[in-house]
């Protein structure tokens, strides 16, 4: 059921304003919010923005339970190197890097002309080294099919299914593929292959490699990846992974980009139609209502948005009682425009660092566990509380405590 239509919504919800434009293709989105919002006129609009190759995502594994032992800024200068790896060797088989790589995931697109035994075998190469330099693994999905590339992402059931598999299925050191992706190989593909039964059936077929050749001839020169963070931080972030031992310079580094804050991560409901098309442009005009609605209730609030991606929006929030009503005034607000929300919030330390003018990024554990409590353990219609969020907002008897095991941690919550 389509969740999207302009007249459900207030008027001035769909209004572009320019630091909106920085993330989302609102040429795009105009077309459609102010055009007949019909099959074909959505067919016309990303007719010029369909592409057909091969995507790779990628994800971190054990991060939650690494950040009950390790510092924020350890954890970021652990995952740097596997990005640079990846990228390096991605860029050195022609593949092209998608969007920023915020925290542990990453994204290359591989052109029609790179062949899908091309990219498993660089994928096994890459593997091999993150395996011997790196503490921290990643898992890799890798699909072939058909993606619309708009602003800084790709959009469209091809692109939702590789970034699902890379982030909820694969494990240390695997490399999943689809079968579209098994079927191009070829008879002299020279990989040994095992079906992974244990994905879900909307996910289609899928293989984890477990042999194959290499590609060693490849260099990773270019590992400078699209990096998520200020020139001056990243500088200091590769300042302390050279001198990770270094008391003086951590607590430089800490002092300089640690705040303690509030972290609302909200998920939306997704739209769901027939056409594959209506539904990417009905959730990009649901992303841009997000940052409007944000926006709006955050004014008086002193909260800054951290993103809008598709169907999320991250915000931080000096205090956990005034995120919390942010969050449930946020809730209320979609629901009247009959879309639910599932809501994580936790409270702690996080670095924060300047993008540019008037827009920074974060990163730390709270942004991690507030989305896993509100997408791997939420409830739509649901705000979910880590006990340190609760405890700073002193949240009263409308709230239940239950607890979640994630990635092997143990947290506890309420839920109201």
């Amino acid at each position: 059921m389509a969740k999207f239509s302009v007249s459900k919504f207030p008027a001035g919800l769909f209004d572009v304003t320019q630091d909106i434009s920085r993330t989302l293709p609102v040429d795009v989105i105009e077309r459609w919010t102010k055009g007949a919002q019909s099959q074909d006129a959505a067919r016309q609009i990303l007719q010029s923005s369909e592409s057909e190759g091969i995507v790779v995502s990628s994800d971190s594994v054990g991060l939650t339970r690494l950040s009950g032992r390790r510092g924020v800024l350890e954890i970021l200068a652990l995952i740097d190197r596997p990005k640079q790896l990846v990228h390096g060797y991605g860029v050195a088989l022609g593949g092209e890097a998608i969007g920023i790589w915020a925290a542990d995931n990453t994204e290359m697109f591989y052109a029609p002309g790179v062949e899908a035994r091309d990219v498993v075998s660089m994928l096994l190469t890459t593997q091999d080294h993150i395996r011997k330099e790196c503490e921290v693994q990643i898992g890799f999905g890798v699909h072939r099919g058909r993606f619309f590339r708009l602003g800084e992402g790709l959009y469209g059931a091809d692109a939702d299914r590789v970034e699902t598999i890379a982030e909820s299925y694969t494990e240390a050191g695997e490399i999943v593929v689809t079968r579209e992706t098994a079927a191009q190989f070829g008879a002299a593909g020279g990989f040994s292959l095992m079906p992974r039964v244990d994905l879900p059936a909307e996910l289609g077929a899928n293989l984890r490699v477990t042999a194959g050749t290499r590609r060693d001839d490849l260099k990773p020169e270019k590992t400078r990846y699209p990096i998520p963070y200020s020139e001056t931080f990243y500088a200091d972030l590769l300042r302390f992974a050279n001198s990770p031992d270094d008391p003086k310079l951590l607590e430089e580094v800490h002092s300089t980009y640690s705040q303690r804050r509030a972290v609302v991560l909200i998920e939306r409901e997704r739209d769901e139609t027939e056409s594959r098309e209506v539904a990417i442009l009905n959730d990009l005009a649901l992303s841009l209502a997000m940052k409007n609605i944000g926006g709006s209730l955050m004014r008086d609030s002193g909260g800054k948005e951290i993103k809008t991606a598709g169907s999320i929006g991250i915000y931080t929030f000096e205090e956990s009682g005034v995120a919390l009503d942010f969050a449930r005034r946020f809730r209320e607000t979609l629901q009247q425009q009959e879309i639910a929300s599932r809501i994580g919030i936790d409270y702690g330390d996080v670095l924060v660092f300047q993008l540019r003018e008037g827009v920074e990024d974060i990163a730390g554990a709270p942004v991690n566990i507030a989305s896993k409590l509100a997408q791997d353990e939420g409830v739509f219609g649901k705000i979910c509380l880590t006990d340190a969020a609760a405890r700073n907002a002193r949240v009263g008897s409308e709230f239940n405590r239950v607890s979640f095991q994630i990635s092997g941690v143990t947290i506890d919550a309420w839920v109201d």
